[in-house]
């Protein structure tokens, strides 16, 4: 590794952490003033709102990483041009374009951790820390989501759910084992009640019928093989959740609705947006040279920075909006504000240096 790398990749981590405490803090503070007393209502409130905001930072991070990284990478690259560090470099026939090579390749290992974090981690941790608000802060009743009459194909059986709990739990199954040729059902399969987590399902006292011998068989628990998930049936009857829904939970959603004919415009544009929202982290190393080359000075830097990730933030969602509407592609809708600020900070970085 080149020592000018080590350098960039010590001293900009630094600035990393140190932005992303101070914005953790600012964000907490700012939200515990809106919910102080909601928490001091509660049996236990410390112990509420630790848990709660411990369960909250893998979004807080995830959400304000990209301008976390846009004003640790501006003030980074002002502080190296006021204490002469870039004179030196040039001196010494290093161009910006490696300094930026650098910046761009510490952007896509931020990049891949802010996807981490919002498509993994993220999606559990809200979940918990939904439940721990409604339900035990604000000791609202529960009222839990659930469907009637699924039917579904998988993995040779024909699958009727009578009735299936958000959490998973369900009444009145019956599966249909079919051969091959999908014309004689082999076996029928019947369970009062049953338990399903992601494509896992187990079922409770069950009973097995076999039409060719005219046979019947009891079991207390069974595991039937299948792997299908529950969760994007709920995606697809509440359509304003699809936001806060996982990567790989989406990609699920829009698998299966595709199959059947549904619409999924709105599903693949959030589905970009979700990649698009990482690479733009990758897309900030860019502007941050951009905007240095543009004024080096270290308080206009940042300010400039703030409206630079104020702007991205508008034209990402408006294109989202146009995808989702169907005005645009999504695919175009979600990628152009990405696409359009890499080429714009490019040609800043480009056209500045072939003047000198």
């Amino acid at each position: 590794m080149k020592l000018l790398t080590k350098y960039i990749i010590k001293n900009h981590t630094r600035l990393i952490f140190m932005t992303l405490a101070i914005g953790i803090c600012i964000y907490i503070l700012i939200d515990l003033i809106e919910k102080a007393d909601i928490f001091m209502a509660s049996k236990r409130p410390l112990y509420y709102a630790l848990e709660y905001y411990f369960l909250k930072l893998p979004f807080i991070v995830s959400q304000t990483l990209p301008s976390i990284f846009l004003l640790s990478s501006v003030i980074f690259l002002s502080i190296m041009i006021s204490s002469r560090e870039a004179i030196a470099l040039q001196a010494g026939g290093v161009s910006i374009y490696e300094i930026t090579k650098n910046l761009i390749c510490l952007g896509i290992f931020w990049a891949v951790v802010q996807f981490a974090l919002s498509q993994m981690l993220m999606y559990i941790t809200e979940q918990k820390a939904f439940s721990l608000w409604r339900y035990e802060v604000r000791e609202r009743l529960f009222v839990e989501k659930s469907l009637e009459n699924v039917w579904f194909l998988d993995s040779g059986y024909v699958v009727h759910v009578g009735l299936v709990y958000e959490r998973g739990q369900g009444e009145n199954l019956v599966a249909y084992k079919v051969n091959d040729d999908m014309k004689t059902v082999e076996e029928i399969i019947r369970a009062k009640t049953f338990n399903t987590y992601h494509d896992t399902w187990q079922l409770e006292d069950v009973t097995f019928y076999y039409p060719e011998n005219f046979r019947e068989e009891q079991k207390e628990n069974y595991i039937l093989p299948v792997n299908q998930s529950m969760d994007f049936y709920f995606v697809s009857s509440q359509e304003e959740n699809t936001q806060q829904l996982s990567f790989f939970l989406l990609s699920d959603a829009i698998k299966h609705l595709q199959n059947s004919g549904s619409n999924i415009e709105n599903l693949l544009t959030i589905w970009h947006g979700k990649i698009t929202y990482s690479v733009m982290v990758a897309v900030f190393a860019v502007l941050a040279v951009a905007i240095v080359t543009y004024n080096a000075n270290i308080y206009i830097a940042v300010m400039l920075a703030v409206v630079v990730s104020f702007i991205s933030y508008v034209l990402s969602n408006f294109g989202i909006f146009l995808g989702q509407s169907g005005k645009v592609p999504p695919l175009f809708g979600a990628w152009f504000p990405c696409v359009f600020l890499f080429v714009l900070g490019y040609l800043k970085i480009y056209l500045g240096f072939s003047k000198r």
